[in-house]
């Protein structure tokens, strides 16, 4: 059987578009798509190496602030007794008259520091005499801070106030051997 010239073009292009739909299915297609895979892939660890930064410096940001409270720690007085220090604040502050109790709470171990608390309670005190004393506490160099407060006004004169509230501070642990 002899092919003519058209009928050898029309099976030249069917072959042409038989290779051509090979080519793309069998090489071209699965070539994009693992492009486009390893596109998304890229995108996502390109996220995550974000995410590892943002981490990484939050992790510095806080080994700072470690490395410092350890410093101001190892720098305070070994006398340091924080049931002291806020009976000698209330005097030099002028409220130790308003001091109804002071009570140590239990202290809480841990595994680098030990949390100390005293448990104030001020009676008829004016909230200006109040604000002063408790900056006094935050801004003290010995890192002592406010961990609750509970604060009522009196019934029989507003402007005065009674006030409980818990002051906790935090010694290094004694290394053991």
């Amino acid at each position: 059987m002899r092919l003519g010239g058209r009928e050898k073009l029309v099976l030249i292009a069917g072959g042409v578009a038989v290779a051509l739909l090979l080519f793309y299915r069998l090489g071209l297609s699965p070539a994009l798509e693992r492009l486009r895979m390893l596109d998304r892939l890229v995108a996502t660890k390109e996220r995550d190496l974000h995410e590892m930064k943002s981490m990484r410096d939050t992790y510095l940001a806080q080994k700072r602030l470690m490395e410092q409270v350890n410093q101001s720690l190892a720098q305070r007085d070994k006398d340091f007794a924080i049931f002291s220090f806020l009976e000698e604040l209330a005097n030099k502050t002028g409220i130790k008259n308003n001091i109804m109790y002071m009570k140590p709470a239990l202290a809480t171990p841990g595994e680098l520091f030990r949390e100390s608390s005293v448990e104030m309670r001020l009676e008829g005190i004016a909230l200006p005499q109040l604000t002063r004393y408790l900056y006094d506490i935050e801004q003290a160099p010995q890192l002592l801070r406010v961990r609750r407060m509970h604060v009522k006004p009196r019934a029989a004169d507003p402007d005065q106030l009674d006030v409980t509230f818990q002051v906790s501070t935090f010694y290094l642990q004694e290394k053991a051997g």
